[in-house]
Order: C-alpha cells, then structure tokens, then sequence
C-alpha cells in the first residue's frame, strides 16, 4: 500500500505554518509528498500559539506571519482538534500516536526527535531546498 493511501492527515505545527510567509507551499508540498489531497489538522494549541505571536511578536516579520498563517489555515478549510495535553507537541503527538492515517508536518527540530524517537515519520522543512521532505515512510 502506496503512503498516500495510508496518510489521509497531516497535523501541521506552528514552525512549518510560519514558513508560508517565506514562500514555502506547505499544504501543496504536502499533498505532493504524500501523493494525495490530505486533511489539514491544526491542534488548538498551534491556533492558539500563531494568535499570540499575530499579535505579540517581537518582530513585524513574525507578527505578519503568523496572520498569514491563520487566514492559510481558515481558508484550506483545516480542522481544529482540541486535545488535553502540556505543550503543543505533546498535543501534536497524541494525535498522530491515537490516528495511523495521521503524520506531522514540523520545522522544529526537537518535534522531529521526538517524533523519530516514537518510530513516526513526518514532513520536515528542508532549508538548502526550500521545500519539505518526507522522512520515516
């Protein structure tokens, strides 16, 4: 079985929602990678973290940024999940542990770790490509 038939979600994190303000196609790099249209999934606590940086930022470039990143995720339609968790990444995590046709989009690193650590593959931002890459599938 094909991982695009597998994978029907991608639960995006913050850091890889801030890259659309560089130009990074995040959602159709995804459906590229996983060779279909998948669900977009925001946990709460992402929605809720880009709210606050959209406002309190330090910078004007992160302020904007992150208001581009709530209207991409208000208009591809994506999915508010509210889950009970300590941190966002454990949020993001207790989603794809609890759903096998789920993977993580992420441009953090220690995300990525942890994620590698529990055998989960994942969509990661590649910097010398400007583009995502797939990795654990």
């Amino acid at each position: 079985m094909g991982i695009g038939k597998r994978l029907k979600r991608v639960v995006y994190d913050t850091s890889i929602l801030m890259l659309l303000y560089e130009g990074v196609p995040v959602f159709e790099e995804s459906a590229s990678l996983l060779l279909s249209k998948p669900e977009c999934i925001v946990p709460r606590q992402v929605q809720d973290e880009l709210k606050k940086l959209a406002e309190t930022a330090g910078s004007i470039h992160r302020r904007k940024a992150a208001r581009l990143a709530l209207e991409a995720i208000r208009k591809m339609g994506c999915r508010i999940v509210d889950v009970d968790a300590d941190s966002t990444d454990d949020a993001i995590i207790a989603i794809v542990v609890s759903d096998p046709e789920a993977i993580v989009a992420t441009a953090d690193n220690e995300l990525r770790r942890r994620l590698r650590e529990i055998g989960l593959p994942n969509i990661y931002y590649r910097r010398s490509r400007h583009g995502l890459m797939l990795e654990g599938a």
